[in-house]
């Protein structure tokens, strides 16, 4: 396996001539310095550094001023660090990151083991406050997205639905189809953008397990964000773990499942749907090399309900007349447009899949050295028909919508010391592309491609009806 990291290195290479340069990945640095009783520096005192989630662990060892540094690439910002010295007492505790901090502190004060004494006196010293257990005063409004419990299993993984979950932020359905959106302080949903791992993202949606880090910004203090007015939704993929993973969740429903009155099943509200999903992630080589793919592939089907087979109490419930119905297919008759064609499913299918994955390369040392990461995403959704409702239209209104999208993503990031201090860099390149199409419903070539009735509100049983068509020349149409 690592005879193919020149190889990585070489496609990293490539991406970096074909997309611009980007934020570099975050950098978890541990930083921190050792001493004694009397505040003195101590030397050659052994610091491991591990992370919690993950099982993956760094040594140092500190230096005359004892000082010492351990570096995470890709890290998940809460790690637990033990420090051991010849004729000290062990001493144990957590670093855990507060928003986009850079660097951990991890500063300690060793006592020495305890002697038998004759005599012992016991003073209390005013507590003295330490720099690595105060919270950070971290400006901004980036707020992380944590309660994703309050999500319906059929909503899991969906951007929109995430972002909603914030107080202040509001769900916008999709529209003919389309995705979800959201809206932050009342703009629109076009306000808005999203990134992975730094770079845009075009995708609406991601794996339900996919083992991600997510946060909404409204008001960024740091200047090189940008792009939006509204919201920046944040992802960030998590490093595979020492310990190795397998999941798998499915998720179904059906209308026996489903409570709704007698308005709701006239207008095909009920709906079966069958989502399966699951990820897998462990080491490729321990300590060094992880990886961490999630999928999830799904269908969501419910009757086509249209003006040819909604019930009076359907029609009455879109606030249609079942005369006015009768009358517009009279006319329509007597015009000899067509009111029906040939390849028009009987249900409503939403077919929808997704991937993710990632590929990290650690380095071996743990105050300089190179990491590496490989991260591919891709989503594919299809609607036939996409427009709703169909209730008052007639079946040839409806049309077939596909949209996907991929990306490729490659990282690196290094960290080495200097003579006077340590130095990070990084870059970050990447591919994304994002593409819709639409077919209408075949039509003969010269005639109506499309009805649509209009009732007059005041009068709901006003006889008078207006048709709608649109001429087309040819068997499909794409946009």
């Amino acid at each position: 396996m690592l005879r193919r990291i020149p190889l990585l290195a070489l496609l990293v290479s490539l991406l970096a001539l074909l997309a611009p340069p980007v934020s570099a990945q975050q950098l978890d640095v541990i930083r921190g310095r050792i001493t004694g009783q009397d505040n003195e520096p101590l030397e050659n005192v052994s610091v491991l550094v591990t992370s919690i989630s993950g099982n993956v662990n760094r040594t140092a060892r500190t230096d005359r001023a004892g000082r010492f540094t351990v570096t995470f690439p890709n890290g998940d910002g809460d790690y637990m660090v033990t420090i051991n010295a010849v004729g000290f007492a062990q001493r144990r505790f957590e670093v855990k990151r507060a928003a986009d901090e850079d660097v951990l502190l991890a500063d300690a004060k060793l006592s020495k083991v305890g002697t038998v004494l004759d005599a012992m006196r016991v003073t209390a010293e005013r507590q003295r406050v330490s720099r690595g257990e105060v919270s950070q005063d971290i400006g901004g409004t980036e707020r992380t997205i944590s309660n994703l419990a309050a999500l319906p299993p059929d909503q899991m993984g969906d951007l929109a639905a995430m972002a909603a979950t914030l107080p202040g932020v509001q769900l916008v359905p999709g529209q003919d189809g389309g995705a979800n959106g959201f809206s932050v302080l009342g703009l629109g949903a076009d306000q808005n953008n999203t990134t992975l791992n730094g770079m845009m993202f075009g995708g609406a949606g991601l794996p339900r397990d996919a083992g991600v880090l997510s946060s909404l910004i409204t008001s960024p203090y740091d200047v090189s964000r940008g792009g939006f007015s509204g919201g920046q939704f944040q992802l960030r993929t998590r490093s595979g773990t020492n310990f190795s993973n397998r999941g798998l969740s499915f998720v179904g429903d059906a209308p026996q499942l489903q409570w709704t009155d007698a308005a709701a099943r006239a207008t095909g509200q009920e709906y079966t749907n069958g989502s399966l999903g699951g990820t897998v992630s462990g080491p490729l080589v321990f300590d060094k090399a992880f990886y961490n793919v999630s999928y999830q592939l799904g269908r969501r089907s419910s009757d086509l309900q249209s003006l040819l087979n909604t019930s009076p109490s359907g029609l009455q419930a879109s606030g249609v007349s079942a005369d006015s119905v009768s009358r517009l297919l009279g006319i329509l008759g007597n015009s000899r447009v067509p009111i029906n064609t040939g390849g028009i499913p009987g249900s409503r299918l939403a077919d929808q899949g997704s991937l993710l994955g990632a590929i990290d390369f650690a380095p071996p040392s743990s105050s300089s050295g190179s990491a590496y990461n490989l991260t591919v995403n891709a989503g594919w959704n299809k609607q036939n028909p996409a427009f709703t409702p169909l209730t008052t239209a007639l079946p040839n209104t409806g049309a077939e919508r596909t949209s996907w999208n991929g990306g490729l993503q490659g990282r690196h990031s290094g960290y080495f010391t200097g003579v006077r201090r340590r130095h990070a860099h990084g870059n970050e390149r990447g591919l994304q592309r994002v593409e819709q199409r639409g077919h209408a419903v075949p039509q003969p070539a010269g005639r109506p491609s499309s009805c649509e009735l209009y009732v007059c509100r005041r009068h709901e049983r006003c006889a008078a009806a207006v048709v709608w068509w649109q001429s087309v020349s040819e068997h499909h149409a794409e946009w």
